[in-house]
């Protein structure tokens, strides 16, 4: 239990730290584009394994204390911190009415 809170965390530090450097909003917008036009949501599997593929390629070579530096290059982590994201923005997109003509 312990280690899944912590690996629950982790996620969440990702997920802030990649709101820093901008690589959660295209993920989040396109999630919330796809919920809101009410599109299968498969079609989010694309944009987060792009994103996540091209996160841990930038944080390859990061480096520093504690964890969150190593787990950034590891692509699998990735996928999980965008699969996070991807949910959100699902959510968010399916809260928002839309009116169809």
């Amino acid at each position: 239990m312990l280690i899944a809170v912590r690996l629950f965390w982790l996620t969440l530090e990702a997920a802030v730290a990649h709101f820093h450097d901008g690589l959660a909003f295209p993920v989040l917008l396109l999630a919330a584009l796809i919920a809101w036009r009410r599109w299968r949501p498969y079609w989010m599997l694309p944009v987060i394994v792009a994103e996540a593929v091209y996160a841990s390629d930038l944080f390859a070579h990061a480096t520093g204390g504690g964890k969150l530096p190593g787990a950034m290059s590891n692509v699998f982590f990735q996928l999980g911190v965008f699969t996070l994201l991807a949910l959100v923005g699902y959510v968010l997109g399916r809260l928002v009415p839309n009116r169809k003509s």
